[in-house]
C-alpha cells in the first residue's frame, strides 16, 4: 500500500467524528469487548449474574421472612431491597471492567498497540465506559427478571430503573478508571473494591433505611456516591417518587461531570507518558 493511500485512509478517519470523538472506532472497540465477552461469557455469568441473583433471593426470601415490612415505610422487605441491589450491580460490573479489565489491558500493552490506530485516548475511555455500561444492563435484566418472577418489582415501574442503572454505571467505570490509571501494580487495584466498592454497597440504605444509624452516620451516609441511586432506583421501583429526586439526580450527574474529565487525564498521563 502507497504512503499516499495510508495518509488517505488516514484524512478519512479523521473525517468521520463527531466532536473530535471517532464514533465508528468506539463502535468497532465495543465490538471487540462483546466478542472477547462472548468468549469467555462462562467466566463472567458467576459475577454478573449468579451472586447478585443468589444474594437478592438470599437476603429477600430469608430476611424478608424476619422483617415482613420496613419500619415506617409499610413496605415488603423484598420490595425495599430489590432496587437496591439492582444499582448495587451496576455498581460492581462496570467497576470491574474499567478497572482490574482496563489495568489488564495496560498491563498487556492493549491499549499501546490500539492507539497506533487513529484512535485517541478519548475514544479508548468512551468505548470501555460503554461496554461497562452494557455489562451492567445485562447484569440489570437478569436480576430485575427475577424480581419480577418473584413480585418484588412491578414489570412496568422497573422501566424508570435504567436511568439510576446508566448514571451509576458510567460513574463508576469512571471510578474504576482512577484506581486503574494510577496503579503502580495489580494489588493496589483491588482496593477499589475494598475500598470503594464493599463499604458503599453496604452503607448506601440498600439493605436498611438511613433513620437507623446514629444522626452522624445519616450525614455521611447521604453523601455516598451510590446512595442517590438507591433512592431513585426504589422511588421508581416502588412509585413513592418526590421532589427530593431532583436533588439525587442532581447529585449523580454532578459527580459524574468530575469523575470522567479526571478519569481521562488519569488514564492519558498513563498512556501517553
Amino acid at each position: 500500500m502507497s504512503t499516499e493511500v495510508i495518509f488517505l485512509n488516514q484524512a478519512q478517519a479523521e473525517l468521520k467524528t463527531i466532536a473530535g470523538i471517532r464514533y465508528r472506532s468506539i463502535a468497532a472497540l465495543w465490538l471487540r469487548h462483546w466478542f472477547a465477552f462472548i468468549r469467555f461469557w462462562k467466566y463472567a455469568v458467576a459475577f454478573m449474574f449468579v451472586e447478585p441473583v443468589v444474594m437478592m433471593i438470599g437476603v429477600g426470601v430469608g430476611i424478608g421472612r424476619l422483617v415482613p415490612t420496613v419500619p415506617g415505610t409499610e413496605i415488603p422487605y423484598p420490595e425495599f431491597v430489590a432496587p437496591g441491589i439492582i444499582v448495587g450491580s451496576a455498581m460492581f460490573v462496570p467497576m470491574v471492567e474499567c478497572s482490574m479489565g482496563a489495568y489488564n489491558r495496560m498491563e498487556n500493552q492493549l491499549y499501546d498497540t490500539q492507539l497506533t490506530a487513529p484512535l485517541s485516548v478519548l475514544d479508548l475511555l468512551i468505548a470501555d465506559i460503554s461496554f461497562g455500561v452494557t455489562r451492567a444492563f445485562i447484569s440489570m435484566v437478569s436480576i430485575t427478571v427475577i424480581a419480577v418472577a418473584f413480585g418484588w418489582i412491578n414489570e412496568w415501574t422497573v422501566v424508570f430503573v435504567v436511568l439510576p442503572v446508566f448514571l451509576v454505571a458510567v460513574l463508576f467505570a469512571g471510578v474504576g478508571f482512577l484506581f486503574s490509571s494510577t496503579a503502580p501494580h495489580v494489588n493496589f487495584v483491588t482496593l477499589v473494591f475494598t475500598v470503594v466498592g464493599t463499604p458503599m454497597f453496604m452503607f448506601s440504605g440498600i439493605f436498611y433505611p438511613f433513620e437507623v444509624l446514629p444522626s452522624w452516620a445519616q450525614t455521611i451516609s447521604n453523601f455516598i456516591p451510590l446512595a442517590p441511586a438507591v433512592n431513585l432506583s426504589r422511588a421508581f421501583a416502588t412509585n413513592t417518587m418526590d421532589a427530593s429526586m431532583v436533588w439525587d439526580l442532581l447529585f449523580l450527574v454532578g459527580m459524574i461531570a468530575v469523575v470522567l474529565p479526571l478519569s481521562y487525564v488519569l488514564l492519558r498521563r498513563k498512556l501517553i507518558s
